[in-house]
């Protein structure tokens, strides 16, 4: 059964589950890669010929030549989205790129902000990157925010950065004590710049989508339209859904893709990224991890350092109370496992398939976090397996300890496994 289109792409953890990399695959065949939330927090790693991509907004179609669209449910930093396009077009890439006009902007002081609430909360800092993305999106639902339709027009960024930045300063001097050289004039004249180059993108990507998905029944598009989106981060990073407070200021989950795009609720194929592991960056509870010389070598054999932070993530077993509530939240149709490569020749190997507090049982995770951070892990054992397999490119080539491993998953989540990933190269895909 081959994958189908329209599709979504969703991290079924706490991100970095490597959906960069599917994208990538899957935007062979897709016409339009759309991202949908999200800003320059979260980073997807493409590897093609040994050579790393790292990418924070482009959406990760960039390096199959797809027409791009960044829907008005992201956030830019518009210094980071042009470094990252000047990166592609320098290589002779053009980049083919949409922005809706309803995307708000990552604005200086919401990085100031960002870094001084961190420093507030001291020990309970939720361990945010200070790239100020949860104040813009706190500007975007207060309403006092600045789009990419201000962005791009003089005026109105002027106006907007007159009416906000002295109650900005205010907060920052009287309710944080810090203090900060930014000025109106600086982050006018800087952020005007930015308007001007990047105004040639502007589009209505909501009516887009909508036209796209549409596409059959109208002549004008020459029939239908493959379109992946791209989500970024995991499921218990959605700042609902996900371990509060210890999460984004975005919805990660499937459905949030239709008012993050803006078309009306239809059917969108779920697919979700699963690691062979588990890991989190960041604070908050973590059920399966693991604090000894285990966790450690799951870290450096799988690479786990961020790819925007560069800080090591925290490592742990797989966890099947995760994936469930994940597949009950996104309605998975296909898997993906990542990094199935990195399990080889370790010790021991464990999954977790459900909690216990006391004598009761939990298969998906408590709605409360304060149940949640009680839970202990019950776990089985799996033989490992021995030998390296990031060579290998058949399913029935893998060794049946792997193999079990993949359909133990596939029967407990009852969603087909349609690839499995045995390295970071493009080319070290096995499909099923």
């Amino acid at each position: 059964m081959k994958i189908k289109f329209p599709l979504v792409v969703v991290g079924a953890q706490w991100g970095d589950e490597g959906k960069g990399k599917i994208i990538d695959i899957l935007a062979e065949e897709a016409d339009y890669v759309v991202r949908f939330n999200g800003g320059n927090n979260a980073g997807h790693t493409i590897v093609v010929a040994s050579e790393k991509f790292p990418l924070s907004l482009l959406p990760s179609g960039i390096l199959q030549g797809k027409k791009l669209l960044i829907a008005q449910g992201a956030v830019i930093d518009p210094a980071v989205l042009l470094k990252e396009i000047d990166f592609f077009e320098k290589r002779g890439t053009k980049v083919k790129l949409t922005i809706d006009p309803r995307v708000h902007i990552v604005m200086p002081y919401h990085k100031e902000l960002d870094r001084a609430t961190e420093l507030w909360k001291g020990k309970k800092a939720t361990g945010s990157l200070h790239l100020g993305i949860g104040y813009c999106y706190e500007d975007k639902n207060n309403r006092f925010g600045v789009r990419f339709e201000d962005l791009i027009s003089p005026n109105l960024l002027r106006e907007k950065i007159e009416m906000f930045f002295p109650l900005k300063k205010r907060q920052l001097e009287l309710v944080f004590g810090q203090k900060t050289e930014l000025t109106k004039d600086r982050i006018y004249q800087e952020y005007v710049s930015y308007g001007w180059k990047l105004k040639k993108y502007l589009g209505d990507v909501s009516k887009k989508v909508q036209e796209l998905l549409n596409s059959p029944n109208s002549p004008r598009l020459h029939g239908a339209k493959k379109l992946l989106f791209e989500g970024a981060h995991g499921t218990y990073l959605d700042g609902v859904f996900g371990t509060y407070p210890f999460t984004t200021a975005v919805y990660t989950i499937s459905g949030s893709v239709f008012p993050y795009v803006g078309v009306a609720p239809q059917k969108i194929y779920s697919l979700a990224v699963v690691k062979a592991y588990t890991t989190r960056v960041g604070n908050g509870p973590f059920p399966t991890e693991l604090l000894n010389n285990l966790g450690d070598e799951l870290r450096n054999k799988g690479g786990e350092f961020g790819t925007v932070s560069k800080r090591p993530r925290r490592c742990g077993w797989l966890d099947l109370p995760l994936l469930r509530t994940a597949t009950r939240l996104s309605g998975f149709d296909y898997l993906v496992i990542t990094k199935l490569d990195v399990l080889a020749k370790i010790p021991t190997l464990r999954v977790c398939t459900h909690y216990k507090i006391g004598a009761k049982k939990y298969y998906e995770v408590p709605s409360l976090m304060t149940e949640f951070e009680k839970c202990q892990p019950v776990y089985e054992e799996f033989k490992p397996w021995r030998r390296d397999i990031s060579q290998i490119r058949n399913f029935s080539d893998l060794p049946i300890e792997a193999r079990k491993y993949v359909m133990f998953i596939e029967k407990n989540l009852k969603v087909p496994v349609k690839y499995v990933f045995v390295g970071p190269e493009r080319k070290q895909t096995i499909p099923l």
